[in-house]
């Protein structure tokens, strides 16, 4: 018998159903509804019940008839009416429910630390993708899409003249959900708990290094002294709305609890307790459910309108495909970014669906990230400049986003991305045109190899003393469309590359040991060149065998003239218009093209997604209130803005 072939959309639309079963089946449909009812059950219970019967008694030859009482069981009707469960969820329709997922990097079929929401803990991942959205809130975010600072849970925060020390102040008025109010005393706590618990807590290293002490001066205001002088740290650590995940915790909870071991997880006291608009309702590993509080202090204050969403969903998706098919179903509002090709074929089957552009091919935002292809310094082989540069050149960055990512974008080479750091770049082109480092050349590839004594095995493939040049290009799932590209071309440079897909988490471990080599993210491009120059510092990089130190120094660079660019840079504001710091900005990047110590290929612009069908008021192009990344502070806005359909 012959088997019908079906197209690739019919076979879309096909497991799209599949799967929009599948999902109802595993996760209750799109509402989770938990009632009390009264209703009436037969029940047998012993009841002692007087009845009155007729019983024959003879006497002396006659029948006499007597009435007697005696004691039987019987069934009988009862109405019970169960006891009412104070924490059962009330129900909330769909068209009032915004579904979210987590973001690609943390694809998973079930929710870990379902009871810990310890924030500060490593690997506790609830501040990133849900709690963010509705439950935490910071002092300050900042829309990374225009520069500009939004004060929130913190009004205002100035410097002094030497840049050393910060002033706070907080919002009057701002409460914690169990009705105490929030304080500078809360801002200090939490800032000398994680300090005092270094290095075990989040960012207690990064802090116990940059804050000297932290002064309360009222309720309302504090001071933050610095060890030195940084004029980006407070904005950077408490107000970037990136990736920043600082959320200050409740003083009169935590200062009777070790930090290390408390689970910040308890239903009957309201924990985890937050200044946000949703509580937390819920968490199994199925779903977590925040539900909207009528008594957020922002409403009660006047400060901001009480938010439209009544519930927010927190599902887990396990793949790229899954998360397609969940948005073609209407099931999934907002979370994984898709690859273009699968956005697109969702699309058409559900034109409620939208990214950040309204076309493409380009329909994604950026993310001050760019796709960078990191070699281990300190390896034979990479440890040359000129090897470095020659598999630079047999990169053809244009095959890679052409083809692989089909236009959707833009070639890079060097540390810059789409967000206010790119008005440097007028200020350095003769220094990107000296270097040229996007021309793809197998004769410069060649020529840089020699330079470097290297040759032609029998293969084809480049040798040194006997030794040839492997590359094991290790790139996770969500980069996957440039590994055959990466591999096709960096053999026919003459390098024996093999493409290897793996898990994000294993290839981040063999990142931070050095021993692979990786296709990953750099990011950190946002409004100035030292926010990315910094990760080449050569305090991040590490000794052979040891995890790197700190941001994605994977390629282990290590330079005291860039050294020592940098050190003057982090003291001083950044300014197009002032020479000196634009002339520091130029060094680095010469040297950075000079030693090539990683190789820029593409920028990362997400193909987010955004389901309109039941929720309107996403950010966009033609309204950049926030950037729109889910892992992101800033996205708790998009919650705050959204408003129903009609649907």
């Amino acid at each position: 018998m012959r088997l019908k072939r079906l197209s690739p959309l019919a076979v879309l639309l096909a497991a799209a159903s599949m799967i929009a079963l599948t999902a109802l089946a595993a996760c209750g449909g799109t509402e989770t509804v938990v009632q009390t009812v009264v209703v009436k059950e037969e029940v047998a219970v012993e009841v002692p019940v007087t009845v009155e019967v007729e019983k024959e008694v003879i006497v002396q030859g006659e029948t006499v008839v007597q009435t007697v009482e005696v004691e039987k069981q019987v069934v009988v009707e009862k109405e019970v009416t169960p006891t009412p469960d104070p924490g059962a969820l009330k129900d909330v329709p769909r068209n009032r429910t915004l579904v979210i997922t987590h973001w690609s990097d943390s694809y998973r079929t079930q929710h870990d630390n379902v009871e810990n929401f310890n924030w500060w803990l490593p690997g506790n991942s609830h501040a990133r993708h849900a709690s963010e959205k509705g439950l935490i809130e910071f002092l300050f975010y900042t829309n990374l899409n225009e520069g500009n600072i939004i004060p929130w849970l913190g009004e205002s925060f100035e410097y002094n003249d030497s840049l050393d020390a910060v002033d706070v102040k907080i919002r009057e008025g701002a409460k914690w959900s169990d009705g105490v109010d929030f304080t500078a005393h809360d801002v200090k706590f939490t800032i000398d708990m994680v300090r005092n618990n270094a290095p075990d807590l989040n960012r207690s290293t990064h802090w116990n290094d940059m804050i000297s002490e932290v002064v309360v001066h009222d309720d309302y205001n504090l001071t933050i002294h610095l060890s030195r002088p940084d004029p980006r740290f407070f904005q950077v650590q408490f107000g970037f709305g990136w990736e920043n995940h600082t959320p200050i915790v409740p003083k009169h909870v935590w200062e009777n609890e070790d930090p290390l071991t408390f689970n910040n997880y308890d239903p009957e006291k309201g924990w985890p307790l937050g200044t946000g608009a949703y509580r937390l309702a819920l968490s199994t590993p199925e779903v977590q459910i925040y539900d909207r509080r009528d008594d957020w202090w922002a409403s009660e204050t006047g400060f901001h309108d009480a938010p439209m969403v009544e519930r927010i969903q927190y599902i887990p998706v396990a793949n790229d495909d899954i998360a397609g098919q969940l948005y073609i179903n209407n099931q999934l509002d907002a979370g994984p970014p898709l690859l273009k090709g699968t956005f697109e074929a969702a699309k058409g089957f559900n034109d409620a669906l939208r990214s950040w552009n309204f076309e493409g091919p380009v329909w994604g935002a950026p993310d001050g990230c760019n796709f960078v292809l990191i070699l281990n310094n300190q390896k034979t082989h990479f440890s040359s400049v000129d090897v470095r540069w020659a598999i630079n050149h047999a990169i053809n960055r244009d095959e890679i986003t052409g083809l692989a990512y089909e236009g959707g974008v833009p070639a890079v080479v060097v540390p810059i991305s789409s967000y206010g750091v790119k008005q440097y770049l007028p200020l350095m082109q003769d220094i990107l045109d000296k270097y040229d480092a996007g021309n793809h050349s197998l004769e410069k590839v060649d020529e840089r190899m020699t330079t470097a004594g290297y040759s032609k095995d029998s293969e084809g493939f480049w040798t040194k003393d006997g030794e040839r040049v492997e590359i094991t290009l290790e790139i996770p799932s969500w980069m996957r469309p440039q590994g055959p590209f990466l591999e096709k071309q960096l053999q026919e440079g003459g390098f024996d590359a093999v493409f290897k897909q793996g898990e994000p988490a294993t290839i981040g471990d063999r990142l931070r040991m050095g021993e692979t080599e990786v296709v990953w993210v750099q990011c950190g491009s946002i409004n100035e060149p030292y926010d990315t120059f910094k990760s080449y510092h050569s305090k991040n990089s590490a000794p052979p065998g040891e995890n790197y130190k700190g941001a994605v120094q994977g390629g282990r660079y290590e330079n005291p003239e860039m050294d020592a660019i940098l050190d003057e840079m982090e003291a001083m504001l950044h300014s197009p218009d002032d020479p000196r710091y634009v002339e520091l900005a130029r060094g680095a990047m010469e040297l950075f093209l000079r030693d090539m110590p990683v190789i820029h290929i593409a920028e990362e612009l997400h193909v987010i997604v955004h389901n309109t069908h039941w929720w309107t008021g996403w950010p966009g192009v033609e309204d950049p209130y926030v950037a729109p990344y889910p892992p992101w502070n800033g996205w708790y806005h998009i919650t705050l803005n959204l408003k129903p359909t009609g649907n």
